[in-house]
């Protein structure tokens, strides 16, 4: 069994494309709720008792709907993959959600055009887009990362000054919250009793409407958005003091050897992108979002490679001998093995990391001209400078990465490993060759591929950048590739078996239903078939069972 727990959070977004210009459209959130339904027909569920709601499925995994305050109405659609015993079965339950919801996305579309919404559902999977929107595939790692007698002084002294005071603050929110509640519905219910007398209707009358209407101004979306600015300038010091505690503290090892991998793994695992004008072909939707190696993730202009926020949620796992390390650096992949890759070669570099394998720091110098030069340059020639004064090409990177696996790993590698060494091996062989080779392997020259084929007639990629008809319709084809369902190109290239399958269709359908091998997920999945239906009764998340007759907490 492979010791290492790995899991995918996927982003998809939900739009509705009118017939005709200026037509009516449902709101994301109402395309959320049909969709749920709809795999809640197919697949056994119960809600989540997690603070972003959503249902847990049959296979352990999460299906939730994903907004800022700011645009509750406007959010995306997410799946989590249960927690996966090692790559392959990860990418397996990964792309198993991807069918899932191809399969609804037929029946979803049937339901709003009956309610008299005229045009096309998109669900689609790609990572960013034209209007400067970035959301994607956030991957999870179980990492071996004992504290050591330095860091653990560390956060002996850094628990009072910032996880007391966090934990006092949120607790005096909800308090006072709560009280002002309690009160304001007192005061309702005693005007409503006190209007019955003679002579106070009226202003009794005038006092409830005060009041309804200072809570809806209160908790209105500007309000609460005011609020959350205020908070945040106010914390804005004890949040740059914490998250500089938490890059000391968490898995520093396990990020400095990661970083240039992650950079450079984008030659096999980006999904590829038409620029907005159409004048440029890069690499990966993600990459220009970048801006940081590590912190806690709030705002878009900070986005980093390492997403430490649930260090915040979760102040005790950072105690923890094994921690969970989130990579926020990851396009959502259409190619099955490029999922696969991008999840077993970071694994295999953890390994050597967590069994003291020698690696050399290959550092970049500047993480964001580093991440520029390789996403922008699709024949893999461009130079990286790098901390120690040298420089090497991101192929060259991940050579040198497979090199040190292959040698770590020796000739006695079991099966999973095994396969991945020699794919590893076989895509960096082609890339070195040509990368067309890998047109039916990789999402990023299937893609490049595609527009050149569509548009030869018109002149080609040459073409693009001068006729803006030329270049929406390379957008266009961007935007379809990863969308799921019936018109989404990837899926019907893949159908059409211009791509490979890599993962057999019975194997798809088993993670599509049935829960994932590590315990937890096989337990939560096993609660969630045993109270299926039961959505009064019983609620899960990642941890519990709460069963309220009898009222219950069962530790899964």
């Amino acid at each position: 069994m492979h010791p290492r727990l790995i899991g995918v959070e996927t982003e998809y977004a939900l739009a509705w494309v009118p017939s005709q210009p200026g037509g009516r459209s449902p709101l994301p959130r109402e395309i959320y709720a049909l969709v749920e339904s709809a795999v809640r027909a197919r697949v056994e569920a119960l809600p989540s008792a997690g603070p972003k709601g959503g249902v847990f499925l049959a296979t352990g995994g999460l299906l939730h709907y994903e907004s800022p305050m700011s645009h509750f109405a406007r959010g995306l659609l997410e799946m989590a993959t249960p927690e996966c015993r090692g790559p392959l079965e990860a990418a397996r339950y990964h792309h198993a959600q991807d069918g899932l919801l191809a399969q609804v996305h037929g029946e979803v579309e049937y339901q709003l055009r009956a309610r008299g919404f005229e045009g096309e559902l998109v669900v689609g999977k790609a990572s960013a887009d034209a209007a400067g929107n970035v959301w994607g595939s956030h991957e999870n790692y179980e990492v071996a990362d004992p504290a050591g007698f330095l860091r653990t002084l560390l956060l002996l002294a850094a628990f009072p000054a910032f996880w007391i005071p966090a934990l006092l603050v949120g607790w005096g929110a909800r308090i006072a919250v709560n009280a002002v509640l309690v009160a304001a519905v007192a005061a309702y219910r005693l005007l409503g009793v006190l209007r019955r007398l003679p002579g106070l209707s009226r202003p009794c009358a005038a006092g409830q409407e005060a009041i309804v209407s200072a809570g809806r101004r209160a908790f209105s979306e500007d309000s609460l958005l005011r609020i959350g600015r205020l908070t945040g300038l106010a914390t804005l010091p004890w949040i740059r003091a914490y998250d500089a505690v938490l890059r000391a503290a968490v898995a520093p090892a396990a990020r400095r050897a990661l970083l240039p991998h992650l950079v450079s793994r984008v030659v096999f695992a980006g999904a590829g992108r038409v620029s907005p004008d159409g004048a440029r072909f890069t690499l990966s939707q993600k990459a220009p979002a970048i801006r940081r190696a590590a912190g806690t993730f709030w705002d878009d202009g900070e986005r980093p490679v390492f997403d430490l926020k649930n260090f915040v949620r979760e102040a005790w796992s950072v105690w923890g001998r094994r921690k969970r390390l989130q990579v926020l650096f990851a396009d959502s992949n259409t190619s099955r093995l490029a999922t696969a890759l991008r999840l077993g070669t970071t694994d295999l570099v953890l390994r050597m990391v967590e069994a003291g394998h020698p690696l050399r720091d290959l550092t970049p110098r500047d993480l964001r001209q580093a991440i520029a030069a390789v996403d922008g340059d699709p024949t893999l020639a461009a130079k990286i400078a790098l901390a120690d004064g040298t420089e090497m090409t991101a192929l060259e990177m991940q050579q040198y990465y497979l090199g040190e696996a292959e040698r770590f790993c020796g000739k006695n590698a079991e099966p999973e490993t095994a396969e991945i060494l020699a794919k590893w091996r076989y895509v960096l062989d082609a890339l070195a060759e040509d990368p067309h080779l890998l047109f039916k392997d990789l999402d990023w020259v299937a893609k490049r591929d595609l527009v050149g084929e569509a548009l030869a007639a018109e002149g080609g990629w040459k073409a693009v950048a001068a006729d803006p008809a030329l270049a929406a319709a390379a957008c266009k084809i961007d935007a379809r590739f990863h969308e799921i369902g019936p018109r989404g190109y990837g899926e019907t290239l893949l159908a059409a078996g211009r791509t490979r399958e890599y993962f057999a269709r019975p194997e798809l359908e088993r993670a599509a239903r049935e829960p994932a091998s590590s315990p937890r997920a096989r337990a939560r999945g096993e609660a969630v078939r045993r109270h299926s239906g039961d959505d009064r009764e019983a609620r899960v998340t990642w941890a519990e069972l709460l069963l309220r007759h009898p009222r219950e907490r069962v530790r899964l």
